[in-house]
């Protein structure tokens, strides 16, 4: 086994240390015990593996070996699909197909779309800031904006026009964020316990995100089914088919035996994985160049420039991103600087041993320790340190934002495209700053690191002229 790093106190093991100093403790513990060690907190051991430069052979077996290391069943436990959308496991689609084919293979398309969607939902939340403007709660209203936007091309463009939609969008967001905030301090007592009452109350209706909002997704998922059915069948071949994701998987069944249900249970799935990582993405962005007015008036500029040459009736061209190259480096230096100091937790399928012979038992979870993998000032903010890269999705051994390897987030150009839209959009419209004039940073605990908490974070807005 790797290194067990002593602790004091039993039971609670390193619970603690590594709960409120997350950062200066693993650090700490890879200087002594190398770059795989052993941490007991909550209740259980849990195997760390860093990326230390001069060792990347260890990191990247967690990434490769999928019959050995599953991402997908770890996140289940912190965070229980199977019994929030429990249709997914009922019906077996005809012919399912991936996000790249359906939605991610169509962000050129969706463009113009998303544009409007997300400018007109940011003047809807932010107004025109003739006077100054303190928002403290600024992930929910940027999970509000960017709700819009991706119900635009999830479930059309007819029905995500109806507020109720929007909230609901939104709404199962913000409501489920406890089950990924709330450290499981139940573990502690006996492993497992804190997964075990998730799923009760979950499944006694004690808490349940997403039944709460199921009543009106599900309402106009139906009506869509049933008109996009007797329109089809009315105009045959002349019938225009709409553009969304609700479309393609109604495809993927018969026509005949298409389950609702399922089809809200799949959208539920990607309600979570692009708006969720989206907002907090958007909400670090803002409050670091909030923090940093020094870099304004260049993002600006650039921005200004992009708008001049490529508009069209305030809509610029899906090429135009690439024209952003300090927005886009800013925005991967953002990412890169407020990613969890651990996560990307797997679970190991079976017994398995590492390349320099440490061994590990099945059943148990690694976390992969992000280390300061630049060599020159890894923590300086450095904004535009990744003009050469120009792709602030862009996978590299030292940016594990997106994760790694066969699991790497296949939304990640569409969640970009959406913080450079936004980005660009509010840097023209207005003038921002933090309340405090400090930099506010991510708030780390444990595995988690959110935007900082609103209290002491607001950011103030103003009319740009």
């Amino acid at each position: 086994m790797p290194p067990l790093v002593s602790y004091k106190f039993p039971i609670i093991g390193h619970t603690f240390d590594f709960f409120l100093k997350p950062e200066k403790f693993l650090k700490q513990c890879r200087e002594e015990y190398g770059d795989i060690f052993c941490l007991y907190i909550w209740g259980q051991v849990r195997v760390f593996v860093g990326i230390e430069i001069a060792r990347k052979e260890h990191f990247g077996e967690v990434y490769s070996r999928d019959d050995v290391f599953d991402v997908l069943k770890a996140f289940n436990k912190r965070f229980p699909i199977d019994v929030l959308c429990p249709d997914l496991l009922k019906v077996s689609p005809v012919a399912p197909k991936t996000l790249k084919d359906t939605i991610f293979s169509k962000l050129k398309l969706y463009s113009d779309r998303m544009q409007k969607r997300v400018y007109l939902s940011t003047q809807k939340h932010f107004g025109d800031c003739d006077e100054s403007k303190i928002f403290y709660n600024l992930f929910e209203i940027v999970t509000k904006i960017i709700s819009d936007p991706i119900a635009n091309i999830i479930i059309g463009e007819e029905e995500s026009q109806h507020e109720e939609v929007l909230n609901s969008f939104a709404n199962f967001i913000i409501d489920s964020m406890i089950f990924l905030t709330i450290p499981p301090f139940l573990d502690i007592i006996y492993p497992g316990l804190q997964e075990y009452v998730n799923r009760i109350q979950i499944r006694l209706g004690l808490y349940n995100p997403a039944v709460k909002h199921r009543k009106p997704l599900l309402k106009h998922i139906e009506k869509q089914v049933c008109k996009r059915l007797q329109e089809k069948e009315k105009y045959g071949d002349s019938w225009k088919r709409p553009d969304d994701h609700l479309q393609d998987l109604m495809e993927e069944h018969d026509p005949n035996n298409i389950s609702c249900p399922y089809l809200l249970d799949r959208i539920y799935l990607i309600i979570f994985a692009s708006i969720h990582t989206t907002a907090i993405a958007i909400t670090n962005v803002i409050l670091s160049l909030a923090s940093r007015p020094e870099y304004m008036q260049e993002l600006y500029e650039e921005q200004l420039k992009v708008h001049k040459e490529t508009n069209v009736n305030g809509i610029i061209p899906f090429e135009a991103l690439s024209d952003m190259k300090k927005l886009d480096s800013f925005i991967r230096e953002t990412l890169r600087l407020s990613v969890n100091v651990a996560g990307i937790d797997h679970l190991v399928k079976k017994d398995y041993t590492f390349s320099n012979g440490l061994q590990i038992p099945k059943n148990c979870i690694t976390s992969i320790y992000i280390d300061d993998v630049y060599r020159d000032e890894p923590k300086s903010f450095e904004p535009f340190r990744h003009l050469d890269i120009n792709i602030a999705s862009k996978v590299t051994k030292n940016f594990l934002t997106f994760g790694n390897g066969k699991h790497t987030c296949p939304g990640r150009q569409l969640a970009v495209n959406n913080i450079k839209f936004f980005m660009h959009n509010v840097i023209l419209k207005y003038n921002f700053r933090t309340v405090s004039s400090k930099i506010e940073e991510s708030r780390g605990t444990g595995f988690t690191a959110l935007p900082v908490e609103t209290s002491t974070a607001g950011v103030i807005f103003e009319k740009r002229v």
